[in-house]
């Protein structure tokens, strides 16, 4: 996590490390998942993961029984229990899966729960679920990177020793005066998504010049490198020490908080740095030091490991360590403010999101670094957005060269190594994944948002609208403090990011989505599906298509309407419904869905607005000869009102017309039973016909009874809740009936 970028490092031979998970026996189902998304209210998937287990929802959760800033973990843990035994299991968990680790505020009072991940026993790394309470204590988001395992992994024993996973931990490093030690069997999510039993393995020593402190993770089956996490971060209570050109740790005190001037340009320079640093993010966001709580700022300069003059600085969890150049690379690094921030926001990462330095993560991690640098230079000098901003380390680096910077926001291929797109991102194994050479995508993406803009190579033909250094930072600030997880990639902090100016700025929202779009995290620009347009009322039948695929249909509604259904019947097979306005929907973004076991769904839109409506039909298995019908009604309900178990007025009607009764029923209800009752004295013959949000007619109705007479019943199971039609259609002239709806 070097500074300068020039850790590198191979793990392993490249190859993906076997997955203990996959087991072809295995059955992909959703079932349980949806069980429990249909037990929650009005909930929102955000985000899934690629296994199709939502990753981010919001919606409407519970209340926490205790809240406030005074309790203890445990008590707050033990305010939110009735709120995780309703959400854990959309994520496959139980909630003695989960162990509180910490929480945090916001300065709207929003409280935010972040919980670590145990499966079978063991540590599951990088896991995690964050749960979001208003200032009320209302629980209306969760985002989780943690997910349940399977079958197959509860059952995995290790077949490699823990002595040759520590083998192979020193092999990946490729350290010098290293100590290697197992800290026994966890679980790791890889890259392909899949979980694997894998050692834990610290590697301390030293790489190029560099301390090495790593967690390797073995997988425990076949002896490849799972994960590589490094903990030595290349970057009010102050402590400047010197390491009088060594590298031992911390060195000699020159100058404490509040001392005196020591005439050693590093020392005080640096001391100086420090305490803007401190100050940029206690006045900005209340921060109190790199922890939150006060923690000293400790800084070693003079370093080197060879007598020479150090090219570089790092944070190695607990100070940070700057050399002094060798007057080409760059002068004394502790100098610069860049540096120092950067350094510092290593540390504040590990104590929020602790975002694992490896991939995208690690490459996440980095350019938070890069982006508070320039956040704090701007604010020192009032808010400023000119070139030297968007500049990194450029006060200190090759001093022989005007102009030149180690890291360039707004050009990051300028540097010869920087990604700025994200299609274009460095895969490899080296520097952990690449994590200072995408860095570059999130610091792009973050100076268009602050300055407005388009991609500088036209990789995206997107123009950001600009809204300013000072917001930019708030909601890339509160993405990583109450949004992220340590194993958020690109696409969470485009989600947190977006999250957070929902919550602080939403007249913005767009802009954050435009910047990540304009690096290419918006995803690769799929071309639109065939839509099939639908007709008021008009069913569409004979529809079907191969698991895994969709139809898509759409229904202009016009302004003004009371309801809006879109149906599916018929056939055989398993589909899902996502209903959006304006766009065709999925299981990621909808604003109505319906996911049960069979062909039969059903989505119900209130007061629709008026535009373009679209219904996906996803296949989550084949189906065939499947009916969709779309529809929309501006009936607004009637004077003849029923209240629940209570019989109407008797009434009668002449042949061929209508008598309808309006009952609201509320939500969660196991079913309601529609009754028409002849009295004493009835005579003719008049047919029951029910309807959701509008009036049946003979040809569209939920459900009717034609007996005979004027007896007639009609049971729904299940109601969706809202405003049910009961009528009556006179088969002949008909008097003395009452009509009665029990749910």
């Amino acid at each position: 996590m070097a500074w300068l970028g020039v850790v590198s490092g191979a793990c392993g031979d490249g190859e993906r490390a076997e997955a203990v998970a996959a087991s072809s026996g295995e059955k992909d189902s959703r079932a349980d998942v949806q069980a429990a998304m249909r037990a929650l209210k009005r909930v929102r998937v955000l985000a899934t993961h690629e296994d199709r287990v939502p990753a981010f929802i919001q919606g409407d959760f519970g209340q926490a029984s205790r809240a406030g800033k005074a309790l203890s973990l445990q008590e707050a843990h033990e305010g939110v229990q009735e709120v995780l035994r309703e959400v854990a299991p959309v994520f496959r968990l139980s909630p003695e899966e989960l162990s509180l680790r910490r929480i945090s505020w916001d300065d709207q009072g929003h409280q935010y729960l972040r919980y670590g991940q145990r499966l079978n026993g063991r540590e599951v790394v990088g896991a995690e679920l964050l749960l979001f309470l208003d200032a009320e204590g209302k629980a209306y988001a969760v985002h989780s990177s943690a997910r349940g395992g399977s079958r197959a992994l509860a059952a995995a024993q290790p077949s490699l020793a823990e002595e040759a996973a520590v083998v192979a931990a020193r092999r990946a490093t490729g350290a010098r005066r290293m100590d290697a030690r197992s800290g026994g069997l966890v679980y790791v999510r890889g890259e392909d998504g899949q979980l694997v039993l894998a050692y834990a393995v610290r590697v301390t020593g030293v790489k190029d010049g560099l301390p090495v402190d790593d967690r390797v993770y073995v997988n425990a089956m076949t002896g490849d490198i799972a994960l590589r996490d490094a903990r030595v971060h290349t970057a009010l209570s102050r402590a400047v020490y010197s390491a009088n050109n060594g590298y031992q740790l911390p060195g000699t005190l020159k100058r404490a908080e509040g001392g005196a001037a020591t005439q050693d340009a590093h020392v005080d320079m640096n001391y100086e740095q420090l305490g803007k640093t401190y100050q940029c993010y206690q006045e900005n966001f209340g921060r109190d030091s790199h922890d939150g709580e006060g923690a000293p700022l400790k800084s070693t300069v003079h370093y080197s490991e060879d007598g020479n003059g150090y090219v570089n600085a790092y944070w190695n969890g607990s100070q940070m360590v700057y050399g002094d150049g060798d007057g080409e690379m760059s002068t004394e690094l502790g100098k610069d403010l860049d540096v120092t921030v950067h350094e510092l926001t290593h540390a504040v990462t590990e104590a929020d999101s602790n975002l694992i330095y490896s991939n995208e993560p690690g490459a996440l991690n980095e350019g938070w670094s890069d982006i508070f640098s320039a956040y704090c230079e701007s604010w020192t000098r009032g808010w400023a957005t000119d070139a030297d901003v968007w500049l990194i380390g450029e006060d200190v680096w090759t001093p022989a060269t005007p102009g030149d910077a180690l890291r360039y926001m707004g050009n990051p291929t300028q540097d010869g190594s920087s990604k700025d797109y994200y299609p274009e991102r460095y895969r490899g194994s080296a520097d952990y994944g690449g994590v200072h050479s995408n860095s570059g995508i999130a610091n792009l993406a973050f100076k268009l948002l602050a300055t407005g803009g388009a991609h500088p190579r036209g990789k995206t033909s997107v123009q950001v609208a600009g809204i300013g250094v000072q917001k930019a930072g708030k909601l890339f600030y509160e993405a990583n403090a109450n949004c992220m997880t340590a194993s958020s990639n690109f696409a969470a902090a485009k989600l947190c990011t977006e999250q957070k100016a929902e919550q602080f700025y939403p007249e913005d929202k767009g802009a954050v989505t435009d910047a990540w779009a304009a690096v290419g995290v918006s995803g690769v620009v799929e071309p639109p599906p065939e839509v099939v347009v639908l007709s008021n009322g008009i069913p569409v039948s004979g529809v079907a298509t191969a698991e895994g695929t969709s139809r898509v249909y759409k229904l202009t509604v016009p302004p003004g309407q009371a309801s809006l259904s879109f149906v599916t019947s018929g056939g055989s097979g398993d589909l899902d419904l996502y209903v959006k306005r304006g766009a065709a929907g999925d299981m990621g973004s909808y604003d109505c869905k319906s996911e049960g076991p069979s062909t039969a769904e059903e989505c119900v839109i209130a007061e629709p607005a008026a535009g373009d409506w679209y219904v996906t039909v996803f296949a989550y298995s084949s189906f065939t000869g499947v009916t969709v019908t779309g529809r929309y009604s501006n009936f607004q309900g009637g004077t003849h009102v029923l209240l629940n178990g209570v019989s109407s007025v008797a009434y009668g009607g002449a042949a061929r017309t209508w008598t309808c009764w309006t009952l609201q029923v509320p939500d969660s209800v196991p079913r309601v039973v529609f009754s028409q009752t002849g009295g004493a004295r009835t005579s003719g013959d008049a047919d029951l016909y029910i309807q959701y949000q509008e009036q049946p007619t003979t040809h569209r109705y939920l459900c009717k009874s034609s007996n005979k007479g004027n007896h007639d019943a009609c049971t729904l199971p299940r109601p969706v809740g809202g405003l049910y039609l009961a009528c009556s259609f006179s088969y002949s002239a008909y008097t003395n009936v009452t009509m009665k709806g029990t749910y």
